[in-house]
């Protein structure tokens, strides 16, 4: 018994920091992305000249807001929180292709 003693008390240890390492990582990045993204307002009082110059960036933003939707123990931790910034993107990709024209 005190064989696994120690070996099972390590990878509990390094499970649970791997468990606050994704949430931390997670948190960060929902938090980072949320404050870069424009909202509906200002997205809404933005020229098309305006939109474009920052498309890439928008696009880029949006890109890792789906990478976090993909990831399930992101999902798990802050789900609410990316589907508002899922939903804000498809917002971004519609103001975006209507900016741009047929």
């Amino acid at each position: 018994m005190t064989k696994i003693g120690l070996p099972l008390a390590i990878v509990v240890l390094l499970a649970g920091l791997f468990i606050a390492w994704s949430y931390l990582t997670t948190l960060n990045n929902v938090a980072a992305i949320a404050g870069r993204l424009p909202s509906e307002e200002q997205l809404n009082a933005m020229s098309p000249d305006e939109l474009a110059a920052i498309k890439t960036k928008l696009t880029s933003d949006c890109e890792r807001v789906s990478g976090l939707a993909k990831n399930p123990v992101s999902r798990y931790f802050r789900g609410d929180a990316i589907k508002v910034l899922s939903d804000r993107c498809d917002l971004i990709k519609a103001r975006l292709g209507s900016a741009e024209g047929p």
